[in-house]
C-alpha cells in the first residue's frame, strides 16, 4: 500500500463524514492502485480549475455510490473498494455537469 506524498486540499477532506472520507494510514492518505491516486487527484484537479460548482457536488454523489453498494447488500457478495465508488462518484459528475458529453 502507498501513501500520498502530497497534501491534498485538507479542508475539502476535513468536511467529509467518517462513512465517506478516503482511508488513512497513520494519518495519510491511502492507495493501493495506481489508478486510485489518479482518480483521487483528477477530482481534485477538477474542483480546484471550477470545473464543478461545489465540493458538496461530487460528495454527495460518492455518498449516494457507497449507499447503493450497501442497499443493494453487495457487502455480503463482493470486496470493499473505496475508490471503486469514489471513481463512480467522479465518472457521473462529469457525465452530468457536461464536463464530457
Amino acid at each position: 500500500m502507498k501513501s500520498c506524498e502530497n497534501q491534498p486540499n485538507e479542508s475539502l477532506l476535513a468536511n467529509m463524514s467518517e462513512e465517506v472520507a478516503p482511508p488513512r494510514k497513520n494519518g495519510e492518505l491511502e492507495f493501493q492502485e495506481p489508478w486510485e491516486r489518479r482518480s483521487f487527484g483528477m477530482t481534485l484537479a477538477l474542483y480546484e480549475e471550477k470545473l464543478y460548482s461545489s465540493w458538496e457536488d461530487f460528495r454527495s454523489r460518492l455518498i449516494e455510490e457507497i449507499k447503493g453498494w450497501e442497499t443493494a447488500k453487495q457487502k455480503e457478495n463482493s470486496d470493499w473498494n473505496y475508490y471503486e465508488h469514489w471513481l463512480a462518484a467522479l465518472e457521473r459528475l462529469v457525465v452530468e455537469t457536461g464536463m464530457l458529453n
